[in-house]
């Protein structure tokens, strides 16, 4: 293919390749989005897994049972006596 070359071992096996980015710079942004896709979607493949799905919706069955609190630090110190 033009605008190719293969960089090529001792036996002659296919090592690695070197792109002419003027001719292929389009397919070659096309081919690294793909890779890059992918990486991305393996990455998050462990967010699928059943246990982590139900860690997740205990955590959030939890988080909503339990709305945030606010403190008065103040007044916990008095009554830890630590300020004393």
């Amino acid at each position: 293919m033009d605008g190719i070359q293969y960089i090529v071992n001792e036996e002659g096996e296919k090592k690695a390749v070197v792109i002419d980015l003027e001719k292929l710079g389009n397919l070659w942004l096309n081919f690294y989005a793909q890779i890059d896709k992918k990486i991305d979607d393996d990455q998050e493949n462990w967010l699928n897994d059943p246990t982590v799905q139900n860690d997740l919706d205990q955590a959030l069955e939890w988080n909503y049972n339990n709305p945030p609190q606010v403190s008065n630090l103040d007044e916990i110190a008095t009554k830890l006596n630590i300020y004393e």
